[in-house]
């Protein structure tokens, strides 16, 4: 299944995530957390093995996203402002850090 992706539609495929879950919504945050705890593991592990695929380690990246987005869901962030604020804070710290302050002109 190839689907153009963006923040929506992962919030979408989330939130469905959450509405087939029995008591997804009212799941405490924690557990959401050690749940992502879990798929990083796996996402490690996955890198770790030499018989695991680019597919592997696709599915397991996608899982961590999902836990993500659930976890940002149910604390009511919207990615769609809080990624591209943290790009500019994460740019900036790195002009600052290894530019001296000036945006290196692009290659």
């Amino acid at each position: 299944m190839s689907v153009e992706l963006d923040i929506r539609n992962l919030e979408e495929m989330s939130r469905e995530l959450l509405d087939l879950t029995p008591d997804g919504w009212n799941r405490s945050i924690f557990f959401d957390l050690s749940k992502l705890t879990e798929e990083v593991g796996e996402t490690a592990e996955c890198l770790n093995k030499s018989k695991k695929t680019k597919e592997d380690l696709g599915d397991e990246l996608a899982d961590v996203l999902a836990v993500v987005m659930v976890i940002a869901l149910k604390s009511g962030i919207d990615m769609n402002e809080a990624i591209p604020k943290k790009q500019a804070k994460r740019v900036a710290k790195l002009v600052a850090r290894f530019h001296d302050g000036k945006y290196p002109a692009k290659k």
